[in-house]
């Protein structure tokens, strides 16, 4: 577990398992996640944290648009509340 002022390569580390289980589950590999869940557009991501749980919402279709380390960046983003304004 972490915080969001974990050392950075404990961040990476974690939110690559993120990643490479969502872009299994957008390529329809067999993950934890649950098939179903593919058949909607977007998908809600349980981050749980020593100091808090997030739960950022983002679309198959911008899963699949990301490679597995832009999302894993993506994913640590979240995890340190960096907030990325999208034009």
């Amino acid at each position: 577990m972490s915080t969001k002022n974990s050392p950075i390569h404990k961040l990476n580390a974690e939110a690559g398992e993120i990643a490479r289980t969502l872009k299994r589950a957008e390529r329809r590999e067999p993950t934890l996640i649950p098939a179903a869940t593919r058949d909607k557009p977007t998908i809600k991501v349980g981050i749980v944290m020593d100091d808090k749980v997030l739960s950022p919402e983002i679309s198959w279709e911008t899963i699949g648009g990301m490679t597995q380390d832009e999302l894993a960046r993506w994913i640590v983003d979240e995890m340190r509340e960096i907030k990325h304004v999208r034009h």
